[in-house]
């Protein structure tokens, strides 16, 4: 059996110009792990947590999917203009449109888990009501939306802090408060913890990269996007072939409530 293709799940950029890449397998078994984990009870006070547990497993499966175009959506870029400093970036814009299942409730979760807006949900709660297998738990759909967003947004922020970087991801309405346990590495205590056990248990697995520097100076010095195109899928191309044979490191992140 040949082992699975190392995907990339996130890029940090270092100012020594070495690359930090997170898997994208980690970052969705996080995910998924964060989901099981979710306390309704604590994070939505007063919820009926039987109507609740309904729609639990389609959460869980859209977790496990949520980010499968990301593969096909990746792409390097770097920025400079005379208003903001040069800097390297990735995206993987797009991704959530090319999400893919059998089940509604569940495609559907995973089509907006980058959009939590009063339109989308209601479009989205509207058609699950005409499912007639689905109708009795189509109310569930903000609350598991949020669920699946909050999840992914505490492994998206965690993850990258682990591996030193200092500029955490923002998205409207995924507000929480997070800091290092004194002395105690790749340890944080977050506000809310929405989670039924103390800690929760994640496990990141990453490599670094240190890119061509030619390729770099190259795309760095480059005036028009136009020219910098070509260069940047070149040294994406080198990004996914390096990553495949690069020494794959594991770090352990422990969850903690803010009181301990």
């Amino acid at each position: 059996m040949t082992e699975q293709r190392r995907q990339v799940g996130r890029v940090v950029f270092h100012p020594d110009r070495t690359w930090t890449v997170l898997t994208l397998d980690c970052h969705v078994n996080n995910v998924v792990r964060l989901v099981e984990a979710w306390d309704w009870q604590s994070a939505f006070p007063g919820a009926d947590a039987d109507r609740l547990g309904l729609s639990h497993n389609y959460v869980v499966t859209a977790a496990q999917i949520h980010d499968m175009a990301k593969p096909s959506h990746f792409r390097l870029k770097y920025e400079s203009t005379k208003r903001s400093p040069a800097k390297w970036e990735y995206s993987f814009s797009g991704h959530r449109f090319g999400v893919e299942h059998d089940h509604p409730y569940v495609e559907q979760l995973g089509l907006l888990h980058h959009e939590y807006s009063v339109d989308g949900i209601t479009r989205a709660i509207a058609q699950l009501r005409n499912e007639p297998a689905i109708s009795a738990y189509a109310d569930n759909f903000a609350i598991d939306l949020y669920t699946l967003e909050m999840a992914d947004q505490i492994e998206a922020t965690v993850a990258r802090a682990a591996v030193g970087s200092e500029s955490p991801e923002e998205r409207v309405f995924m507000d929480f408060v997070f800091e290092p346990l004194a002395n105690s590495e790749c340890k944080y205590r977050i506000e809310p913890f929405p989670f039924v056990e103390a800690p929760v248990r994640l496990q990141i697995e990453f490599a670094v990269l240190q890119p061509p520097h030619e390729q770099l100076t190259a795309i760095e010095a480059a005036k028009l996007q136009e020219q910098r195109r070509p260069l940047l899928r070149s040294l994406q191309e080198w990004l996914l072939e390096a990553l495949q044979i690069a020494p794959i490191e594991t770090r352990e992140i422990t969850l903690w409530p803010w009181t301990r």
